[in-house]
């Protein structure tokens, strides 16, 4: 009588699900491994070579990227001990463009404390006058600045009020040969109304 017993299919998947999960030790693993290389052809094997090419060029994007986007400081005269560039305001933009005119004509004044350093050009037909300090006056009161041109009309270029000014930049409508600073109430006046201040003529 024979002892051989021929599983039929179904009790064989139950035998398979019966035997516990084993993970084989890694040297096994390699030496499978490297038998199937040896016999035939691995079909993950070109599926992760087609990955670690793609990941390539996203790694140069990254890098490419990187460098396009990181902006050094500049170093020269406009830049600070920290290579921060120190933009020139606007005012100081225009006087400067005026002092190059070759009819420049300039002049100082000095309004109870607040000082004006006057340019102007009659080819340009650009003036004004960059102003520091602050004017020590009556309460309410400003110095107003008056513009006057060649053939004398006279125009207000604003009011210096007492607060502190350190580089303001005060343009004139024209070209101006003469410039006077009065005493007005803060909000300005239509016309000289109030002393003067000072008045220099411009060369």
């Amino acid at each position: 009588m024979s002892n051989t017993h021929e599983f039929s299919e179904a009790e064989f998947d139950d035998f398979l699900d019966s035997l516990p999960e084993i993970d084989p030790p890694p040297e096994m693993k390699d030496k499978v491994f490297s038998s199937l290389d040896a016999e035939a052809e691995v079909v993950e094997l070109p599926r992760r070579r087609w990955r670690a090419f793609v990941a390539v060029p996203a790694a140069a994007a990254v890098l490419i990227a990187g460098v396009v986007l990181w902006i050094p400081h500049q170093d020269g005269e406009d830049a600070g001990e920290d290579n921060t560039v120190v933009a020139e305001s606007p005012g100081k933009e225009s006087m400067h463009h005026i002092m190059e005119a070759d009819d420049l004509i300039q002049g100082k004044a000095d309004a109870s404390g607040a000082r004006l350093d006057i340019v102007s050009s009659a080819s340009m037909g650009k003036s004004g006058a960059m102003v520091d300090g602050q004017p020590e006056l009556k309460e309410g009161m400003g110095a107003q600045v008056w513009a006057i041109s060649e053939d004398k009309t006279m125009t207000s270029a604003g009011v210096i009020g007492q607060d502190p000014h350190d580089g303001v930049w005060m343009p004139f409508e024209s070209n101006a040969v003469k410039v006077m600073v009065t005493e007005e109430p803060a909000a300005g006046s239509a016309e000289p109304t109030g002393r003067t201040l000072v008045e220099v003529r411009l060369s």
